[in-house]
């Protein structure tokens, strides 16, 4: 069954840097399992699911999006941490209406019942990962001390959400919903 998660991706100029970084952490310590994707925000994580599901799901999202007070909603990037000693990110600021509009979207997630319904285990943190699960402990600590005291602030309108797809192992655009009209 095909696996897909949507997310929210940034504008081309900050995806093409944070590739960089992503780059940089290969160069240094091998890491690479983070490019299997395009730079992101996690909304709802990888999910199994038929393609006409997926299909019905979609339209529901156009549907909710289009019946939203439209806002400009900014996502603000706020320099890099870290999870424990296994991924590095860059973080999203605190946005309470970004926050609620990611909430809405995995309670309408939740209704189309695609998944049996599952304990969310973590916070939502939003964040775009540049480093995790390939990168050994040892090397993560000297991730850290490099990357700690380094800043990063950019900012952008949230203008789509986008559904990512499984597809030989990398994660590819299928498609994109507009946020704003």
């Amino acid at each position: 069954m095909p696996k897909y998660f949507i997310v929210v991706i940034p504008p081309v100029e900050i995806s093409t840097e944070i590739i960089g970084l992503q780059k940089e952490i290969e160069v240094k310590f091998g890491s690479v399992h983070a490019q299997k994707a395009p730079p992101h925000i996690t909304i709802i994580p990888p999910f199994d699911c038929e393609l006409k599901k997926l299909e019905e799901f979609i339209k529901n999202i156009t549907h909710f999006l289009s019946n939203k007070l439209t806002i400009d909603i900014k996502v603000i990037l706020d320099n890099i941490q870290r999870f424990e000693s296994r991924t590095l990110f860059v973080d999203v600021a605190k946005n309470e209406v970004f926050e609620k509009l990611c909430k809405e979207l995995k309670l309408l997630f939740n209704q189309q019942k695609i998944i049996k319904q599952r304990i969310e285990k973590h916070y939502f943190v939003p964040h775009i990962t540049l480093a995790n699960k390939d990168i050994k402990k040892r090397d993560f600590k000297l991730l850290w001390e490099d990357f700690k005291t380094r800043e990063y602030q950019r900012n952008f309108t949230l203008d789509t959400i986008t559904v990512l797809e499984l597809n030989n192992g990398n994660w590819i655009i299928k498609s994109y919903l507009n946020v704003l009209p």
